[in-house]
């Protein structure tokens, strides 16, 4: 079987690492490269994260040297939902695996001409890596088969009352992607929310012994325990790991098409504004709607049972 040829761009973050855990394990998939950037925690943690995530589950890949802040926006990070290191205080093991000396958004453009037509890229934190890349490389947008993001949302943020927060750490790299005319799929926080999980979910899959339980049962409880006992939510949507499963599976995953721009001044800087394609108004994006939860729980185990 030809693996599908992707580059991971990604904040890790505890919902990034389980996405790159999923990413890894199936046998559809071969990890061209994961790219780090600023985000969920300060890069100096994020590009650690990365590192070690790949050396434990992705050694072969490249690693990019990605942006350590947003293109126009001073640095936010989420460090009290993540925590301090990004993990939520599990700590990785340490690997020898190092950065190649290109940069994050080189190292795409090199794999899309690799691999040109075929290149999915998969972006589970703030788009400043792609949206350099598409700025150094014009012609990137035509190389790429797909790209496939975690971000936005129709109704209320996660950063505030109007944003998502990948969208709101860097609004204007967001905006260069959606106007680039790259194929571009969005899963927002509301199409995640249908696969979202309950707490005998979260144990069944994620206490499954195997090779990385140690690190799936803590990252995944630390998620899990925020959102009930902090938030008082009943269940938890991985956002990252949800849209990792709409790559690997795009049947698992119903879409429509629209027109989105993104708001870049103001206090509403980060909302995304949907409009009903029509006239000189194209469609920019596929916005996830609905993820079939049950097949999204079988990947999720069959990731641990590879384990």
């Amino acid at each position: 079987m030809k693996k599908r040829p992707i580059v991971i761009d990604c904040d890790p973050g505890v919902d990034d690492a389980l996405a790159i855990m999923l990413a890894a394990s199936t046998k559809t998939l071969d990890i061209r490269a994961i790219n780090p950037v600023a985000g969920n925690v300060p890069y100096a943690k994020t590009s650690e994260n990365a590192r070690r995530l790949a050396g434990l589950v992705a050694p072969y890949c490249r690693l990019g040297r990605g942006a350590d802040r947003p293109l126009i926006r001073p640095a936010r990070d989420a460090g009290l939902i993540h925590g301090s290191n990004g993990m939520g205080g599990v700590l990785l093991p340490d690997t020898d695996k190092t950065f190649d000396d290109a940069y994050a958004w080189d190292i795409l453009y090199e794999e899309a001409c690799r691999f040109p037509g075929e290149l999915e890229l998969i972006v589970t934190g703030p788009m400043t890596n792609v949206a350099i890349a598409l700025r150094c490389h014009p012609d990137l947008k035509d190389k790429l088969k797909s790209i496939t993001a975690m971000a936005g949302t129709a109704l209320s943020g996660n950063a505030n009352n109007y944003a998502e927060f990948n969208v709101w750490v860097d609004p204007h790299a967001f905006e260069i992607v959606l106007q680039s005319g790259a194929p571009l799929s969005l899963c927002g926080l509301e199409g995640n929310n249908t696969a979202a999980m309950v707490t005998e979910e979260i144990e069944r899959i994620f206490d499954t012994p195997s090779a990385i339980t140690a690190y799936t049962s803590a990252i995944a409880h630390f998620i899990h325990d925020r959102n009930t006992k902090q938030w008082n939510l009943d269940v938890s949507n991985i956002n990252d790991l949800c849209t990792m499963a709409c790559l690997i599976e795009p049947e698992i995953a119903t879409y429509i098409s629209t027109h989105v721009r993104c708001v870049l001044s103001g206090d509403a800087i980060g909302q995304l504004v949907f409009c009903e394609p029509g006239g000189k108004l194209t469609a920019n994006v596929r916005w996830l709607r609905q993820v079939n939860k049950d097949r999204f729980l079988q990947m999720l185990q069959d990731m641990m049972a590879c384990y």
